[in-house]
């Protein structure tokens, strides 16, 4: 499978042909909270443009946030195509694995494999391109269909976009606006509390298809580190946490299982997937969500699985029952401070 590392390929002449064929209009990219892996006293919700304002990372979570795209003008679905680069300090944050940092990716007209490069120092930056270079009939000659058109043709085929590379695996049209894919941004256990990064989103240089002056303009994330959250929920290392992985091998450790009875039934999809690594990693963990000076499969380990699963704040403690000297006593309180523990938006 080919990676995107530079254009030039393409052809100029095939660029200048395409933006000959774009509509006078704005590409817009917007980088939207997915949810997960924040804290702070104002969680962010799940759509929120974050490209302004600073968003509040502990050390070793986990940014992750849907690249939409639309565009405005006279011609709202279609372009013919548009590249941009994500980038970031690996200083900061880990090195992004395309093939597990981004997912949800779609690939109708892309030109190669989204790749992470080397900029300079510590600057890198991710690289993503989409291009109709296809030379149609339907609906009329030269018309692009990106990515708002089902193609006439499989990718590859007259008609159709170009596949290098077997890349392409998709034709259908993309209603828009549309999430061109998801990534992660994880950052690392050593990036200091209180220090500024930024993460950037540019279409400039010669990665921007549509006509010159009329793409997107950069956009910036700016993160604060803080300090690591003394609990993590991702237990089994997926880059996510959910009640049906993460919750019961919660639960199950509070139950004192270890073993093949901590895992079974369990489908774990995580780096760490080997009992007595889980178990060690939890048992390094106060899982008393409370404040009642110890901690239980029956108390916190359902609060945490509830949390997980959206469970509000009017039945979030039915049938459980908080100590009398617990420090956090009602459901909003425990809440907050789950989130202030875990490093968690709930």
């Amino acid at each position: 499978m080919k990676t995107l590392k530079f254009l030039s390929g393409v052809g100029v002449a095939t660029v200048v042909a395409l933006a000959a064929m774009s509509a006078h209009s704005a590409q817009v990219l917007k980088p939207k909270h997915a949810g997960g892996g924040l804290t702070g006293t104002t969680p962010i919700a799940a759509g929120t443009d974050i490209s302004s304002g600073t968003v509040t990372l502990p050390a070793t979570s986990t940014l992750y946030f849907d690249m939409e795209y639309s565009v405005t003008g006279s011609q709202t679905a279609n372009e013919a195509g548009i590249g941009f680069k994500i980038g970031y300090d690996s200083a900061f944050f880990d090195l992004v694995v395309p093939a597990t940092s981004i997912t949800a990716l779609h690939t109708k007209c892309m030109i190669a494999s989204p790749s992470d490069q080397a900029v300079s120092g510590t600057q890198r930056e991710v690289v993503f391109g989409w291009i109709d270079t296809s030379i149609r009939t339907t609906p009329t000659a030269g018309a692009v269909g990106w990515p708002g058109t089902a193609d006439p043709a499989a990718p590859g085929a007259t008609n159709g976009c170009l596949n290098p590379g077997n890349i392409v695996t998709e034709s259908g049209a993309l209603a828009v606006p549309t999430n061109l894919f998801r990534i992660g941004l994880k950052s690392k256990s050593t990036s200091v509390v209180g220090v500024n990064t930024t993460v950037t989103i540019n279409t400039g240089g010669n990665i921007s298809y549509a006509n010159a002056g009329n793409t997107d303009t950069a956009k910036t994330i700016t993160i604060t580190g803080a300090a690591a959250p003394s609990c993590n929920l991702d237990v089994d290392n997926s880059g996510s946490r959910t009640a049906f992985v993460d919750g019961i091998l919660i639960v199950r450790h509070l139950l004192n299982l270890s073993g093949t009875t901590l895992t079974n039934g369990v489908s774990i999809t995580g780096t760490r997937n080997v009992p007595a690594d889980l178990t060690n990693f939890m048992a390094a963990i106060n899982w008393d969500m409370t404040g009642a000076g110890g901690q239980s499969a029956f108390r916190d380990g359902i609060i945490l699985v509830r949390l997980m699963l959206g469970i509000p704040d009017t039945t979030l403690l039915n049938g459980v029952t908080i100590p009398v000297g617990a420090t956090h006593q009602t459901a909003a309180a425990i809440r907050a401070n789950v989130n202030s523990k875990c490093g968690t938006s709930f």
